[in-house]
Protein backbone atom coordinates (compact mmCIF):
# COMPACT_ATOMS: atom_id res chain seq x y z
CA UNK A 1 0.00 0.00 0.00
CA UNK A 2 1.26 3.48 -0.87
CA UNK A 3 2.82 5.27 2.11
CA UNK A 4 4.27 8.51 0.70
CA UNK A 5 1.98 11.27 -0.57
CA UNK A 6 2.11 14.91 -1.54
CA UNK A 7 1.85 17.15 1.52
CA UNK A 8 -1.58 18.38 0.40
CA UNK A 9 -2.83 14.77 0.25
CA UNK A 10 -1.61 13.44 3.60
CA UNK A 11 -4.35 14.98 5.75
CA UNK A 12 -7.10 13.78 3.39
CA UNK A 13 -5.74 10.22 3.38
CA UNK A 14 -5.61 10.32 7.18
CA UNK A 15 -9.16 11.67 7.43
CA UNK A 16 -10.50 8.73 5.44
CA UNK A 17 -8.92 6.27 7.92
CA UNK A 18 -8.56 3.60 5.25
CA UNK A 19 -4.93 2.83 6.07
CA UNK A 20 -2.83 2.74 9.21
CA UNK A 21 -0.05 5.14 8.24
CA UNK A 22 1.24 7.60 5.69
CA UNK A 23 3.53 10.62 5.31
CA UNK A 24 4.83 13.27 2.96
CA UNK A 25 8.23 13.00 1.27
CA UNK A 26 9.73 15.56 3.69
CA UNK A 27 8.70 13.34 6.64
CA UNK A 28 7.38 16.36 8.55
CA UNK A 29 3.68 15.53 8.21
CA UNK A 30 2.59 11.97 8.92
CA UNK A 31 -0.09 9.91 10.57
CA UNK A 32 -0.11 6.71 12.58
CA UNK A 33 -3.53 5.21 13.12
CA UNK A 34 -6.03 7.83 14.26
CA UNK A 35 -3.47 10.59 15.00
CA UNK A 36 -1.73 12.95 12.58
CA UNK A 37 1.52 14.70 13.55
CA UNK A 38 3.63 17.67 12.49
CA UNK A 39 7.39 17.09 12.66
CA UNK A 40 7.22 14.41 15.35
CA UNK A 41 5.40 12.67 18.17
CA UNK A 42 5.79 15.81 20.30
CA UNK A 43 3.20 17.63 18.17
CA UNK A 44 0.00 15.70 17.43
CA UNK A 45 -2.35 17.91 15.42
CA UNK A 46 -5.48 15.83 15.75
CA UNK A 47 -6.93 12.43 16.59
CA UNK A 48 -10.03 10.97 14.92
CA UNK A 49 -12.52 9.00 16.96
CA UNK A 50 -15.59 8.15 14.93
CA UNK A 51 -17.27 11.37 13.84
CA UNK A 52 -15.35 13.36 16.47
CA UNK A 53 -11.91 14.91 16.05
CA UNK A 54 -9.77 16.12 18.94
CA UNK A 55 -7.99 19.09 17.42
CA UNK A 56 -5.04 21.03 18.85
CA UNK A 57 -5.28 24.63 20.00
CA UNK A 58 -1.50 24.96 19.76
CA UNK A 59 0.69 26.20 16.94
CA UNK A 60 4.42 26.67 16.43
CA UNK A 61 6.29 27.27 13.17
CA UNK A 62 4.86 28.55 9.91
CA UNK A 63 5.13 25.07 8.43
CA UNK A 64 3.21 23.55 11.34
CA UNK A 65 0.58 26.27 10.96
CA UNK A 66 0.14 25.20 7.31
CA UNK A 67 -0.12 21.56 8.37
CA UNK A 68 -2.81 22.51 10.91
CA UNK A 69 -4.76 24.36 8.22
CA UNK A 70 -4.56 21.38 5.85
CA UNK A 71 -5.74 18.99 8.57
CA UNK A 72 -8.56 21.35 9.53
CA UNK A 73 -9.79 21.45 5.94
CA UNK A 74 -9.70 17.67 5.66
CA UNK A 75 -12.17 17.13 8.52
CA UNK A 76 -14.58 20.02 7.90
CA UNK A 77 -17.44 17.49 7.82
CA UNK A 78 -16.68 16.16 11.32
CA UNK A 79 -17.37 17.38 14.85
CA UNK A 80 -14.31 19.16 16.27
CA UNK A 81 -13.43 19.05 19.95
CA UNK A 82 -10.74 21.65 20.63
CA UNK A 83 -7.98 20.66 23.07
CA UNK A 84 -4.61 21.84 24.34
CA UNK A 85 -3.28 18.30 24.65
CA UNK A 86 -4.47 15.97 21.88
CA UNK A 87 -5.50 12.55 23.24
CA UNK A 88 -3.51 9.78 21.56
CA UNK A 89 -3.64 6.71 23.80
CA UNK A 90 -7.21 6.49 25.05
CA UNK A 91 -6.40 3.90 27.70
CA UNK A 92 -4.01 6.31 29.40
CA UNK A 93 -5.68 9.71 29.55
CA UNK A 94 -5.33 10.75 33.21
CA UNK A 95 -2.37 13.06 32.53
CA UNK A 96 -3.92 14.37 29.30
CA UNK A 97 -7.15 15.25 31.14
CA UNK A 98 -5.21 16.98 33.91
CA UNK A 99 -3.15 19.06 31.46
CA UNK A 100 -6.17 20.09 29.41
CA UNK A 101 -8.28 21.14 32.39
CA UNK A 102 -5.31 22.98 33.89
CA UNK A 103 -4.71 24.94 30.66
CA UNK A 104 -8.37 25.96 30.40
CA UNK A 105 -8.34 26.92 34.07
CA UNK A 106 -5.29 29.12 33.59
CA UNK A 107 -6.79 30.71 30.49
CA UNK A 108 -10.00 31.55 32.35
CA UNK A 109 -8.06 33.00 35.28
CA UNK A 110 -6.05 35.12 32.84
CA UNK A 111 -9.26 36.57 31.36
CA UNK A 112 -10.57 37.24 34.88
CA UNK A 113 -7.32 39.06 35.72
CA UNK A 114 -7.54 41.16 32.53
CA UNK A 115 -11.10 42.17 33.33
CA UNK A 116 -9.88 43.37 36.72
CA UNK A 117 -7.99 46.17 34.96
CA UNK A 118 -10.28 49.22 34.99
CA UNK A 119 -8.41 50.70 32.03
CA UNK A 120 -9.78 47.98 29.77
CA UNK A 121 -12.84 49.30 27.96
CA UNK A 122 -13.47 46.41 25.59
CA UNK A 123 -14.83 44.06 28.24
CA UNK A 124 -17.12 42.21 25.83
CA UNK A 125 -14.24 40.65 23.89
CA UNK A 126 -12.81 39.31 27.18
CA UNK A 127 -16.22 37.97 28.18
CA UNK A 128 -16.44 36.28 24.77
CA UNK A 129 -13.00 34.77 25.34
CA UNK A 130 -14.13 33.44 28.71
CA UNK A 131 -17.22 31.88 27.14
CA UNK A 132 -15.09 30.26 24.44
CA UNK A 133 -12.74 28.78 27.06
CA UNK A 134 -15.68 27.48 29.12
CA UNK A 135 -17.29 26.05 26.00
CA UNK A 136 -14.13 24.13 25.09
CA UNK A 137 -13.74 22.88 28.66
CA UNK A 138 -17.35 21.76 29.00
CA UNK A 139 -17.41 20.06 25.59
CA UNK A 140 -14.30 18.09 26.51
CA UNK A 141 -15.54 17.18 29.99
CA UNK A 142 -18.96 16.16 28.67
CA UNK A 143 -17.38 13.86 26.09
CA UNK A 144 -15.32 12.02 28.70
CA UNK A 145 -17.93 12.44 31.46
CA UNK A 146 -15.37 14.27 33.59
CA UNK A 147 -16.37 16.38 36.60
CA UNK A 148 -14.56 19.65 37.27
CA UNK A 149 -13.17 18.91 40.72
CA UNK A 150 -11.22 22.13 41.31
CA UNK A 151 -13.47 24.27 43.54
CA UNK A 152 -11.85 27.53 42.48
CA UNK A 153 -12.32 26.72 38.79
CA UNK A 154 -15.95 25.64 39.34
CA UNK A 155 -16.69 28.91 41.11
CA UNK A 156 -14.98 30.92 38.37
CA UNK A 157 -17.01 29.16 35.66
CA UNK A 158 -20.24 29.98 37.50
CA UNK A 159 -19.13 33.56 38.00
CA UNK A 160 -18.20 33.95 34.32
CA UNK A 161 -21.73 32.98 33.36
CA UNK A 162 -23.24 35.60 35.65
CA UNK A 163 -23.81 39.31 34.89
CA UNK A 164 -21.47 40.18 37.80
CA UNK A 165 -18.36 38.76 36.11
CA UNK A 166 -16.73 42.13 35.33
CA UNK A 167 -17.70 43.69 38.67
CA UNK A 168 -16.33 40.75 40.64
CA UNK A 169 -13.15 40.74 38.56
CA UNK A 170 -12.50 44.38 39.42
CA UNK A 171 -13.30 43.85 43.09
CA UNK A 172 -10.86 40.92 43.13
CA UNK A 173 -8.18 43.05 41.46
CA UNK A 174 -8.62 45.80 44.05
CA UNK A 175 -8.27 43.27 46.88
CA UNK A 176 -5.21 41.73 45.22
CA UNK A 177 -3.58 45.14 44.75
CA UNK A 178 -4.28 46.12 48.36
CA UNK A 179 -2.90 42.81 49.62
CA UNK A 180 0.21 43.17 47.46
CA UNK A 181 0.85 46.73 48.70
CA UNK A 182 0.42 45.60 52.29
CA UNK A 183 2.82 42.71 51.80
CA UNK A 184 5.30 45.00 50.04
CA UNK A 185 5.35 47.33 53.05
CA UNK A 186 5.92 44.37 55.33
CA UNK A 187 8.56 43.09 52.94
CA UNK A 188 10.32 46.45 52.85
CA UNK A 189 10.55 46.46 56.65
CA UNK A 190 11.81 42.86 56.73
CA UNK A 191 14.26 43.56 53.92
CA UNK A 192 15.68 46.54 55.79
CA UNK A 193 16.25 44.24 58.77
CA UNK A 194 18.16 41.93 56.45
CA UNK A 195 20.10 44.83 54.88
CA UNK A 196 21.25 46.06 58.29
CA UNK A 197 22.68 42.62 59.05
CA UNK A 198 24.05 42.23 55.52
CA UNK A 199 25.94 45.51 55.79
CA UNK A 200 27.59 44.27 58.96
CA UNK A 201 28.41 40.87 57.44
CA UNK A 202 26.42 39.08 60.14
CA UNK A 203 25.85 35.95 58.06
CA UNK A 204 24.95 33.74 61.00
CA UNK A 205 22.23 36.12 62.17
CA UNK A 206 20.89 36.32 58.62
CA UNK A 207 20.80 32.53 58.50
CA UNK A 208 18.80 32.45 61.75
CA UNK A 209 16.18 35.00 60.70
CA UNK A 210 12.61 33.66 61.15
CA UNK A 211 11.15 31.95 58.07
CA UNK A 212 8.40 34.57 57.86
CA UNK A 213 11.01 37.35 57.66
CA UNK A 214 12.92 35.43 54.99
CA UNK A 215 9.74 34.89 52.96
CA UNK A 216 8.89 38.59 53.14
CA UNK A 217 12.46 39.48 52.12
CA UNK A 218 12.27 37.17 49.10
CA UNK A 219 8.87 38.58 48.12
CA UNK A 220 10.14 42.14 48.36
CA UNK A 221 13.47 41.45 46.64
CA UNK A 222 11.72 39.65 43.77
CA UNK A 223 9.12 42.36 43.23
CA UNK A 224 9.56 44.83 40.39
CA UNK A 225 9.35 47.73 42.83
CA UNK A 226 12.23 46.52 45.00
CA UNK A 227 15.58 48.32 45.20
CA UNK A 228 19.14 47.17 44.76
CA UNK A 229 20.93 48.05 48.01
CA UNK A 230 24.56 49.01 48.71
CA UNK A 231 27.15 48.19 51.35
CA UNK A 232 30.85 48.90 51.77
CA UNK A 233 33.47 46.15 52.04
CA UNK A 234 36.35 47.77 53.94
CA UNK A 235 38.64 44.74 53.59
CA UNK A 236 38.41 44.87 49.78
CA UNK A 237 37.83 48.64 49.53
CA UNK A 238 34.78 48.28 47.32
CA UNK A 239 31.04 48.87 47.23
CA UNK A 240 28.85 45.81 46.84
CA UNK A 241 25.25 45.54 45.72
CA UNK A 242 22.60 43.21 47.11
CA UNK A 243 22.58 41.59 43.65
CA UNK A 244 26.25 40.63 43.87
CA UNK A 245 27.94 43.37 41.84
CA UNK A 246 31.32 44.40 43.26
CA UNK A 247 32.47 47.97 42.48
CA UNK A 248 35.98 49.13 43.40
CA UNK A 249 35.81 52.27 45.57
CA UNK A 250 37.66 54.41 43.01
CA UNK A 251 35.16 53.56 40.25
CA UNK A 252 32.23 54.19 42.59
CA UNK A 253 33.76 57.55 43.56
CA UNK A 254 34.13 58.64 39.91
CA UNK A 255 30.50 57.75 39.25
CA UNK A 256 29.39 59.63 42.37
CA UNK A 257 31.06 62.86 41.28
CA UNK A 258 29.92 62.38 37.66
CA UNK A 259 26.33 62.43 38.94
CA UNK A 260 26.95 65.98 40.10
CA UNK A 261 23.60 67.65 40.89
CA UNK A 262 21.57 64.63 39.75
CA UNK A 263 21.52 63.23 43.27
CA UNK A 264 19.36 66.20 44.25
CA UNK A 265 16.99 66.07 41.31
CA UNK A 266 15.68 63.89 38.46
CA UNK A 267 17.96 63.64 35.42
CA UNK A 268 17.36 61.85 32.13
CA UNK A 269 19.64 60.77 29.27
CA UNK A 270 22.67 60.12 31.48
CA UNK A 271 25.51 57.89 30.37
CA UNK A 272 27.77 57.30 33.37
CA UNK A 273 29.75 54.03 33.15
CA UNK A 274 30.12 51.77 36.18
CA UNK A 275 31.92 48.56 35.24
CA UNK A 276 29.64 46.81 32.69
CA UNK A 277 26.67 48.99 33.63
CA UNK A 278 25.58 52.50 32.72
CA UNK A 279 23.70 54.93 34.95
CA UNK A 280 20.95 56.05 32.58
CA UNK A 281 18.89 58.38 34.74
CA UNK A 282 17.93 59.43 38.25
CA UNK A 283 14.48 59.87 39.75
CA UNK A 284 13.54 61.81 42.86
CA UNK A 285 14.56 58.87 45.04
CA UNK A 286 16.80 56.54 43.03
CA UNK A 287 19.30 56.11 40.23
CA UNK A 288 18.73 53.62 37.40
CA UNK A 289 21.49 51.46 35.93
CA UNK A 290 20.13 48.64 33.78
CA UNK A 291 18.13 46.28 36.00
CA UNK A 292 19.36 48.05 39.13
CA UNK A 293 17.30 50.72 40.91
CA UNK A 294 19.48 52.04 43.72
CA UNK A 295 18.10 54.36 46.41
CA UNK A 296 19.87 57.71 46.53
CA UNK A 297 20.09 57.36 50.31
CA UNK A 298 22.28 54.28 49.78
CA UNK A 299 24.59 56.20 47.45
CA UNK A 300 24.83 58.96 50.05
CA UNK A 301 25.39 56.32 52.75
CA UNK A 302 28.52 55.12 50.91
CA UNK A 303 29.66 58.68 50.17
CA UNK A 304 29.33 59.71 53.83
CA UNK A 305 31.07 56.54 55.00
CA UNK A 306 34.05 57.23 52.73
CA UNK A 307 33.91 61.02 53.29
CA UNK A 308 33.59 61.91 49.59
Amino acid sequence: MKQVFNTSEVAHIWAQQNQKSGRNSQKNLYFEGATIYSYGGHFPIATIRGNDVFFTLKSYSNTTAKHIQQVRQSISHKNIIWVHEVPVYFDYLTQTHSKNIDRWGRALKAVFAELGNKRIRDTQSRINSAMRVIGELETYCNYFKLPVKDKELKSLIQLAKSPEFVTKAREAKEKETAATLKKLKQGEKAHQQYINLWREYKDEEIKNLPDKVKDLCNFYAGHQQSFTRLRYNAAQNRSETSKGVQIPAEIAKRAYFALNGCLNQSCNDLSIPVLDYTIEKTTETALIAGCHTIPKIDVQYIANLLKW
